[in-house]
């Protein structure tokens, strides 16, 4: 009897792993939610990115179809798109190319983003016939 009384233990009991794993538990559990409402709020943000970016591209192809040739100035809208509403505000400048205008458009979307595109539309020309450079 006396040889298992002065036996040394190695290793942790089943009720130390226990207590430690309990431990580890309720530290760990709101760093993982943390962890998981960031990445969800991360997702809704990219999806509105996203759509604003769809906006603006669908502006754009307006403009390069649009008889009229837009006039230098800013404009405000609002647009229709994936069942929501859209606002938007279009920037329009002349190029050193006379018949080239630079188009800055900016998308509003979610609580305080801005998804802006810069791009170009020409003039169209009367003639269609005329060789393409």
């Amino acid at each position: 009897m006396m040889s298992r009384l002065n036996r040394k233990q190695s290793g942790l009991s089943l009720l130390e792993l226990l207590i430690a794993l309990a431990v580890f538990s309720i530290f760990i559990i709101p760093m993982l939610s943390g962890l998981f409402s960031s990445s969800i709020i991360a997702l809704g943000n990219s999806k509105d990115k996203t759509l604003a970016n769809f906006v603006a591209q669908n502006h754009f192809a307006e403009l390069q179809l649009d008889d009229d040739w837009p006039s230098v100035g800013k404009r405000r809208g609002e647009t229709e798109y994936a069942g929501r509403i859209w606002e938007w505000e279009q920037n329009v400048v002349g190029t050193e190319v006379e018949d080239m205008r630079r188009v800055t458009l900016s998308i509003l979307y979610g609580e305080s983003g801005i998804y802006t595109m810069t791009g170009f539309v020409g003039k169209k020309s009367d003639d269609r016939d005329a060789p393409r450079r």
